[in-house]
């Protein structure tokens, strides 16, 4: 299958900003000139209020500098500034720089520019904050970045500088996805971009665009709603990103490229109408565009719009007549008008253009057995299975058109492949077996062969077809948007699991558990444990414990033999410390299967929780007999012996054993260095709990145990070092309570004692 290409118009900010720049016209002012502000954005924030181009050659900029220590720095920097401004120009024609020291310079102001306030009072909440507040309480860390280089580039640009006035400001406070989708419908910049009766930003473009009618300004409120789309779109959530883009292209309305990812969002998100209406509207304005009519033509036909469909793929073809796809699309809908040689010959040119895509030649034998051409349908089918043998729909196909000619030992083969392909189908092995029994010699010319019905296989959705190579290929997006057309056509629920699959590979398990629910409505009212454990997976990955043990005590009742269900459950209820409820379940999963080392392991970490120390040793020793190279068992040993400050040498054995399998395990070594600390040897275990914060992320129990040996040595100051870490670790984790975590009372009364003895020693 050929590639589809998708645009997304500005791939970057510093893109956006460029555009916007390169469509300035030229003019005598010399803050809008376009020379000047590409020297400012070469130059950069200092060098661009102090410097200005009076005059250009075709290999040299006249440079004024205002200050004769200025004029050494722009020398010095001289290469690099030609190199950018190069780049920004897309040439090699400059040179060379002349600079000359002035004492004023026009069109430079001796003070930074103010943005001039809206004549209309801010609302209460959204009181004025410096810009560097204002970027900061952006919370993307690569976003932030960017608008902070950006405002360093261009502070003393008056067009960009409004620019990024707008942007500080869309970041002021946050935007609910209610006022995201309807702030904007009568007033689109009423988020934070303030009226468009008071916005100097947008009274200024419009100023512009009134004086120069033949050039393109963009509304202000378009770069705005593009960043929150790249945002939204960056982190999955295409909805989002797809409310966005509409307003990008309602401020930005001659930018094809941006109609285009608009409307392929709509398809992603199965917004099919809106796909619809914005398509149509970006035909009107750009009818030659290949993608929109695409999925034009493929919302419609999904649709059972057949005629209207071919009337896009035939407008695509007539443009663009290698596009392999639009033949295939275009035969499919002949096929579903049942006029298969018209299909056959779309289905043929589908071939020539691209001869690697299977498609192509498997959707011609189709149409070729229909018209009763078996021979060729055969050929064409063999030909689909060299180029994807895992084809089972070709496949069954094949066979098909072979027993039709009655070939039954070479259909009796094809049938034996689908099995290993479909192992347990028993609608293929009934037919095997009818088959076996008319292949025989003394049979094939019997009446019992006119008895024989041929296999009638299931014709697969196209774009479940197309949609599969996709996910074969882990292009997966282009994947979703052909399983969204096949969901138009019939609800096929095994594909929403597809999609929840993508999804959760994207990390968005909110997106992939509103497929797998959508799976389940979807369903026949017959619950599938399987669906059950994934969706509560799901929901737990999603930090929605509750619903995750709510699934799980539903599945418990629907199998309550399985004591995997009994182990996810109690998994789920020690996330939530109800570890009562989570003892009794790991008990039942072991009263199901004593020989899973993980429920013993499991036993015994609930045990420690529950203070029963001994019964816990207990626990890991049963793991350890059934694995002995379960380092966490070994691990757990040695850290419960240490911490009760007893049979400090086996803990020594154990956390041994444990580092000889994960040698480079930073929480192991803390158990190391701690047996080290009990045992009186503070050295010993300083180093290795200082090598275990190598290993091991920002722990609060490390930093608690780093300050208890610290203190051991008398090193107080260092003492209280790591227990105020700890303790800022440990409300951290208060929050979202994950694993062990230490007392802050405690942490408190050590860190008092600490400055006690401070202050002592004063």
């Amino acid at each position: 299958m050929a590639e589809r290409k998708h645009s997304r118009g500005w791939n970057s900010i510093d893109d956006v900003l460029a555009a916007s720049i390169k469509l300035l016209p030229e003019t005598p002012d010399p803050e809008l000139h376009r020379i000047n502000l590409h020297w400012n954005l070469a130059v950069g924030e200092e060098i661009g209020a102090r410097s200005h181009v009076v005059k250009v050659t075709e290999s040299t900029l006249f440079v004024e500098v205002k200050g004769q220590e200025w004029v050494p720095v722009v020398r010095a920097y001289k290469g690099k500034i030609l190199v950018k401004i190069n780049k920004i120009f897309d040439s090699k024609g400059f040179t060379e720089i002349i600079v000359k020291k002035v004492d004023t310079i026009s069109g430079i102001p001796d003070k930074p520019h103010k943005i001039p306030a809206p004549r209309s009072r801010p609302p209460a909440d959204m009181k004025p904050t410096a810009r560097e507040e204002q970027l900061n309480s952006i919370t993307d860390p690569e976003l932030r970045g960017q608008l902070k280089r950006i405002g360093a580039q261009l502070r003393f640009m008056a067009l960009a500088c409004l620019s990024l006035f707008i942007l500080a400001n869309c970041a002021s406070r946050p935007v609910t996805p209610v006022q995201k989708a309807e702030a904007v419908e009568e007033e689109a910049p009423s988020m934070t971009l303030g009226s468009s009766k008071t916005s100097y930003a947008i009274h200024q473009v419009k100023a512009l665009n009134e004086k120069y009618p033949d050039k393109n300004y963009r509304d202000p409120r378009s770069y705005y709603h593009y960043l929150m789309a790249y945002k939204d779109e960056r982190e999955g959530d295409f909805d989002a990103a797809a409310r966005h883009y509409a307003q990008v292209v309602r401020f930005d309305p001659s930018n094809e490229e941006l109609h285009t990812h608009l409307v392929s969002l709509y398809l992603r998100t199965g917004q099919f109408e809106k796909a619809i209406a914005s398509g149509e509207e970006a035909i009107q304005r750009f009818p030659d565009n290949v993608r929109v009519r695409m999925i034009l033509g493929d919302i419609l036909s999904s649709q059972n719009e057949y005629q209207k469909a071919l009337t896009h793929y035939k407008k695509i073809i007539a443009v663009e007549p290698t596009n392999a796809r639009a033949y295939l699309l275009a035969g499919n809908n002949l096929r579903a008008l049942k006029k298969y040689e018209d299909a056959q010959k779309l289905f043929q040119q589908a071939t020539m253009v691209e001869p690697a895509n299977p498609l192509g030649y498997h959707y011609l034998g189709s149409s070729l057995a229909h018209t009763g051409e078996m021979e060729s349908a055969e050929a064409k089918f063999k030909k689909s299975l060299t180029l994807r043998p895992s084809f089972i729909e070709a496949r069954e196909n094949l066979a098909r058109v072979l027993e039709l000619q009655k070939k039954y030992p070479e259909a009796k083969e094809q049938y034996q492949i689908i099995l290993k392909l479909k192992p347990g189908d028993q609608k293929i092995n009934e037919h095997l077996k009818q088959i076996d029994h008319v292949a025989s010699a003394d049979s094939v010319d019997n009446v019992e062969v006119a008895d024989l019905k041929p296999y009638e296989p299931e014709e697969a959705n196209i774009h479940t077809q197309i949609g599969i190579i996709f996910y074969e290929q882990a292009v997966y997006l282009e994947a979703v948007d052909e399983f969204r057309l096949a969901l138009a056509s019939e609800e096929n629920k095994e594909l929403r699991l597809v999609i929840a699959k993508i999804y959760e590979l994207f990390g968005r398990m909110d997106k992939a558990i509103t497929e797998v629910e959508a799976y389940r409505t979807a369903g026949s009212g017959d619950e599938s444990v399987e669906i059950l454990l994934n969706l509560a997976r799901l929901y737990g990955l999603n930090k929605e414990m509750r619903k995750s043990i709510d699934l799980l005590e539903q599945a418990v009742v629907m199998d309550s033999e399985n004591d995997r269900l009994y182990h996810a459950l109690a998994l789920a209820q020690m996330s939530l410390n109800e570890n009562e409820k989570a003892y009794q379940n790991i008990n039942k999963a072991i009263v199901l299967n004593d020989k899973k080392d993980t429920y013993h392991f499991e036993q015994g970490a609930l045990l420690e929780r529950l203070g029963r120390y001994d019964e816990a040793i207990t626990s890991m020793k049963r793991t350890l007999e059934l694995n002995p190279h379960h380092s966490n068992a070994h691990n757990f040993i040695g850290y419960i012996y240490a911490t009760k400050g007893e049979e400090l040498d086996k803990a020594m054995h154990h956390l041994e054993q444990a580092l000889n399998i994960q040698p480079r395990n930073g929480y192991f070594l803390d158990s190391l260095g701690w047996i080290y600390h009990k045992k009186g040897e503070p050295e010993q275990a300083l180093v290795h709990i200082k090598k275990a914060m190598v290993y091991a992320q920002p722990d609060p129990v490390l930093y608690d145990h780093l300050g208890d040996v610290y203190f051991a040595m008398d090193n107080v100051t260092e003492a209280r070092k790591a227990w105020k870490t700890s303790l800022a670790l440990t409300l951290q984790k208060l929050e979202e309570p994950e694993g062990e975590i230490p007392d802050p009372k405690k942490l408190r009364d050590k860190i008092q004692k600490a400055d006690q003895l401070m202050l002592q020693s004063f």
